[in-house]
């Protein structure tokens, strides 16, 4: 209603008002939002023409390990009319071969390929320092000395209460890592790591480059039965538990401008989900359940289109592509930089629209279905790329097949040839005279050739025989050769030789010791592997869990001054080598002169671990063996109590000497001087 230059509106007509201006800005967020949903679906197209390449050695990869050949040669074979269509499946071997080895050697144990160990500790801050070097003092202060003597005994007592605070802080951090290392290794019991790992290294091996999931917030439900009183009940609980897991490469597109494996500029990961998996996305924390199921009201059928590799993969693996249910759906997420005032618009807060972020963003059916900040602390793409053998200045490793495909093909090739040259060898083909045919004989009965037949012809139609042999060459030898020659060459391009998986020569010294030797050279290529699986996979991993561990488990004595340390390296050493390298310490030191210098216990465990016996078991505890003195009656006895201790171990009974130069009487208290707490309490 207008009164002159005054417009009253009625309370309806201002709510109506409001309601359309946030229907608008609704509207014009979420047009915001999906343009740049679709900006993103297109930068994933070109991420996906950039890696087709990639994919064709990928599939020429399953093809070689499965023993089938591609498209290209079976056209080649068939223009030929090959005879033969043998695949001498030597890539396999040496693919599971490698798998194999790496698997002995790094994932027997949840905990045997890494381990937390405290930070190096340099030096005591300044501030402490002059805190105990007051102590000392205040302590000296009570007493007339001369000034030489007084600052001589100062800088001694100062140098023991540091001593004695870097034995505190050190054992303390030992408790601390211990105990992160338990919780570690319950988040990757509980997350089935090594199964995931395992597919890793499998695809790893195969094609080139494998990638794993590393530690992301995962909300686990727990059900277990609990008592009230005479009922039993199934109660289900939460739980915050890191989720670990295994991504085929096939589905994951990085930035084509990435060179290093381990630190790719953004990247898409393509999920293909069933409505089911779709729907249970809504119910997902930051999910936007009314995007969702309105997708999935539009498009009840599903949106996914299948890609060349997906065909490709299925046909492979033998699996016909008529009864694959289109029912599905393409999700995209993206992990990568977002610029601030973008996030902005996506209704993210608490940001600078001039700063950059990462950010995870998830979309379906062009339409933005998930934005927030990367919530792992620090911020970091969660997939990481493991190459089997590294490229200069190319993101993508190469695996077994790709380094020997030149050799396995000249082995198929030298292969079939062999079996047509034996097929045409095992016995003469034959040519016949027609214009010498018995009377009455037809050309299919002169195609009967049997042993003893008989043949009638007129020798004066004209010279030679009706029926005449021809034997063809045996090449055999000669194909045998190349065969051998590129098998060898396969061994020499992918550093595996045949013995590595069982193959037995001539030459081959088949002794212990030669067999080890051989095995110790055969690791040393292999060690760039365990390298890279060190160095991509290891460190980031458990160091996802110790950041994990921090922020969100429920644990006394947190230290962030922890390091994480691979040991895959040292599982190369071969067993055998060491336990004969520890044997050789312990029979070196076995003497009156170098027997006192040596620590016989360490050795003697060393040597029980090569052998993989527990030596906590095997050997009885000090306290046990020196609390009983060997009697006189007993072998090895005559009354002495030192007589079944090992060379250069003190008795239990007596403390040790303090030597001038050593440290062994540092810690005993002196008079009139208190013994050091730690300046924190």
């Amino acid at each position: 209603m207008e009164h002159g230059l005054v417009m009253v509106a009625t309370p309806d007509e201002v709510t109506q008002a409001e309601m359309q201006q946030a229907e608008d800005a609704d509207r014009q967020e979420q047009a915001v939002r999906d343009a740049f949903a679709a900006d993103l679906q297109s930068r994933w197209q070109g991420y996906r023409e950039a890696r087709r390449e990639v994919e064709d050695e990928w599939l020429d990869a399953l093809r070689a390990v499965k023993g089938e050949y591609g498209p290209e040669q079976e056209k080649v074979m068939e223009e030929q009319q090959a005879l033969s269509r043998v695949f001498i499946k030597i890539t396999a071997t040496k693919v599971n071969a490698a798998y194999s080895r790496l698997v002995d050697l790094l994932f027997q144990n949840v905990d045997s390929f890494w381990d937390i160990v405290p930070s190096p500790m340099a030096d005591i801050p300044a501030s402490i320092k002059r805190q105990i070097r007051m102590m000392a003092i205040q302590e000296l202060l009570p007493y007339r000395l001369d000034p030489h003597t007084r600052n001589q005994l100062i800088q001694e007592r100062n140098d023991e209460m540091e001593r004695a605070l870097m034995a505190e802080a050190l054992e303390r951090t030992n408790e601390a890592a211990m105990k992160m290392k338990r919780l570690i290794k319950d988040y990757l019991i509980n997350a089935n790591a090594l199964t995931e790992i395992k597919k890793m290294v499998k695809e790893q091996v195969t094609l080139g480059t494998g990638c794993i999931k590393v530690a992301t917030l995962n909300i686990r439900n727990h059900e277990k039965w609990e008592s009230e009183g005479d009922e039993w009940k199934l109660i289900e609980r939460q739980s915050i538990e890191p989720d670990i897991e295994w991504a085929s490469v096939f589905d994951l597109f990085p930035d084509p401008y990435s060179h290093d494996p381990g630190k790719p500029n953004d990247l898409f990961r393509r999920h293909v989900l069933t409505k089911h998996e779709l729907r249970e996305l809504a119910g997902s924390h930051g999910f936007e359940t009314e995007t969702i199921h309105a997708i999935l009201m539009e498009s009840p059928q599903g949106n996914h289109v299948p890609e060349d590799y997906e065909r490709e993969l299925r046909n492979i693996n033998d699996n016909d592509e008529q009864y694959v249910t289109p029912n599905r759906f393409d999700v995209l997420e993206y992990w990568g930089p977002v610029d601030g005032q973008q996030l902005k618009e996506y209704g993210v807060d608490d940001i600078d629209e001039q700063a950059e972020y990462q950010a995870n963003i998830w979309i379906c059916d062009g339409r933005m279905i998930m934005a927030r900040l990367n919530p792992l602390k620090p911020e970091a793409i969660p997939y990481k790329f493991v190459p089997y053998e590294s490229v200069l200045h190319r993101f993508w490793g190469i695996g077994i097949p790709y380094m020997m495909n030149d050799s396995q093909d000249v082995m198929n090739s030298t292969g079939r040839a062999l079996l047509d040259n034996a097929a045409l060898t095992a016995g003469p083909m034959f040519q016949m005279d027609v214009s010498k045919f018995p009377e009455g004989m037809s050309l299919e009965d002169a195609k009967k050739i049997y042993p003893y037949r008989l043949w009638f012809y007129d020798g004066e139609a004209g010279e030679g025989p009706m029926i005449q042999a021809i034997n063809i060459q045996s090449n055999q030898k000669d194909l045998s050769g190349i065969f051998e020659l590129f098998r060898r060459f396969a061994d020499e391009e992918t550093s595996l030789p045949s013995y590595t998986h069982g193959e037995q020569t001539q030459s081959l010294n088949k002794t212990a010791s030669g067999m080890s030797m051989l095995m110790t050279a055969a690791n040393v290529a292999l060690k760039s592997v365990v390298k890279n699986i060190d160095d991509y996979a290891t460190v980031p991993l458990i160091e996802s869990l110790f950041n994990f561990a921090m922020r969100w488990a429920e644990m006394d004595d947190k230290r962030g001054d922890l390091d994480v340390v691979p040991m895959g390296s040292a599982a190369l050493v071969a067993k055998e080598i060491q336990s004969e390298r520890m044997m050789n310490a312990l029979n070196v030191t076995m003497n009156e002169v170098l027997g006192p210098m040596t620590d016989h216990r360490y050795l003697l465990n060393e040597y029980l671990k090569a052998l993989d016996i527990d030596p906590d078991k095997a050997l009885r505890p000090e306290e046990e063996l020196y609390a009983q003195p060997t009697a006189p009656d007993q072998p090895g006895g005559g009354g002495d109590p030192a007589a079944g201790r090992q060379p250069g171990l003190p008795d239990a009974g007596r403390a040790p000497a303090t030597s001038p130069g050593g440290t062994a009487g540092e810690n005993v208290p002196r008079p009139g001087f208190n013994r050091i707490a730690h300046p924190a309490g």
